[in-house]
């Protein structure tokens, strides 16, 4: 996949307009000014443009065919936080646009749109970006790993989400989010902050359940004062984490002895470096994650109850894959362009009989399932199209299962309960050569029943 040189005076610009002759204003008068210009008509071509040329650059209308400018900026945000999105609206619609300004647009113009102010907008933009990139650390860049699972979707289920994640990612409370095992919590984690006003500061995540009893408390809040060191700060995550966000998954597998000092932290705000200093503050956010809803140990008396309270200020949960079929092409097409690009070959189409089997799959692991499937084929085999046979056996084998049932059902469509039962089985029987004794076995019915039957057969028959 190829990326835009972030230094490159020749960004891209991408500019979604559904209106030909608006386009045509807007990539005349901006490759008058020396500007590159990619024009798309829709929501779904300008996410296809966008994740072909990684512009840092988006102009939008508000107004699309298929969808609304702001959850498109808010789309493109996902993928690439550092992106600056201007917003063009007509006079009616100014209160959405300055609403868009509040929920992550650079800018918003009005139409009809001078060219002096276009251009204006634009170079702005461009050296607002070139002013970020220079000062942004290096350990805060956008993350680019094509197996953390993206959060995309368009289905009714991921809108919400994303909404929430929105109008959460400005408030200082504390998060929790529940969802299945590779449902993608860290990711929603990473939306949060890079939505936040807290983006430029660190992000730091521990996993409670997967470090030692005994080294978690260090993890936390770094090593044990020690009489005969100087005194020195702690390197704790807590201590990491200072103007950023601690994200902490499953927090209720803490010991309660260290549940309660976490308590302590949130309730005062500040850590103590040795026990002769005073206590220093230390500003963070703590957002939470765990596959299930955490009340259970609570109840359980795992999870220290005020500490309970003090975290599930804002719930959400995430849905799992399978209810979110609308959004399994989209993800597809998404994991096998970075894993293609990861394992330096092209991917960019899957057959509609591969695409079948991914959207009828139930995917018990989620999106990291869907992950493994693809870097399966991907690393098995050449592109440029993942193909029904390339995908992991397990899945085509419970495709032709599905396919067999479905067959099976068509072929008993119309015919009464009686009948479907008489058909079953005559078919056990045939099955075991003629064995009453052993169809009933299968059937887990008595034998009398099918000779029983078979009487009612034949006395029908006659």
């Amino acid at each position: 996949m190829k990326t835009a040189n972030p230094q490159s005076l020749k960004q891209p610009v991408l500019i979604v307009e559904d209106a030909p002759s608006q386009q045509l204003l807007y990539r005349t008068v901006l490759r008058r000014a020396g500007f590159p210009v990619i024009c798309v008509e829709n929501g779904k071509l300008a996410l296809e443009a966008f994740r072909t040329h990684w512009p840092k650059l988006v102009l939008v209308d508000l107004n699309l065919p298929d969808t609304d400018g702001v959850s498109l900026m808010r789309e493109i945000l996902m993928l690439q936080p550092a992106t600056r999105v201007i917003v063009i609206t007509a006079d009616g619609t100014v209160p959405n646009a300055v609403d868009a300004t509040r929920n992550g647009a650079h800018d918003f113009l009005v139409k009809p749109l001078g060219d002096l102010r276009l251009v204006g907008a634009v170079s702005k933009a461009m050296a607002d970006l070139r002013s970020a990139e220079q000062v942004l650390p290096p350990n805060n860049a956008p993350e680019s790993d094509p197996v953390e699972p993206v959060f995309l979707g368009q289905s009714p289920a991921m809108r919400e989400v994303m909404d929430k994640i929105s109008a959460i990612a400005r408030s200082m409370a504390p998060v929790f989010i529940i969802g299945e095992s590779g449902s993608g919590k860290t990711s929603c984690a990473r939306a949060i902050h890079r939505q936040s006003a807290r983006a430029q500061g660190p992000f730091v995540s521990v996993n409670c359940a997967a470090i030692a009893p005994d080294l978690l408390e260090e993890e936390l809040f770094g090593p044990q004062f020690d009489e005969n060191q100087p005194p020195r700060e702690a390197e704790g995550a807590i201590a990491r984490a200072d103007g950023g966000m601690l994200f902490l998954k499953n927090p209720q597998d803490m010991r309660p002895e260290l549940q309660a000092r976490f308590l302590r932290f949130l309730q005062r705000g500040a850590l103590n470096w040795h026990k002769d200093s005073k206590p220093k503050r230390v500003d963070v956010r703590v957002v939470c994650a765990a596959s299930r809803d955490p009340v259970e140990a609570m109840r359980d008396g795992r999870f220290v109850e005020d500490l309970y309270y003090r975290l599930l200020v804002l719930p959400m949960t995430l849905p799992p894959l399978r209810d979110r079929d609308t959004d399994i092409e989209l993800l597809a097409l998404e994991y096998i362009r970075r894993i293609g690009a990861e394992e330096g070959k092209l991917f960019d189409r899957i057959s509609p009989a591969a695409l079948s089997v991914l959207s009828d799959y139930r995917w018990p692991g989620n999106l990291r399932e869907m992950i493994n499937a693809l870097r399966h084929a991907i690393v098995l085999h050449d592109g440029p199209e993942v193909g029904v046979n390339m995908l992991p056996s397990e899945l085509q084998m419970e495709a032709s299962e599905g396919a067999c049932a479905l067959g099976a059902a068509a072929s008993l469509e119309g015919r009464t309960m009686a009948q479907i039962e008489e058909i079953v089985i005559k078919a056990a029987v045939a099955r075991h050569s003629g064995s009453v004794p052993r169809a009933a076995r299968e059937l887990d019915i008595a034998p009398s029943t099918i000779y029983r039957k078979r009487e009612i057969w034949e006395k029908g028959q006659l």
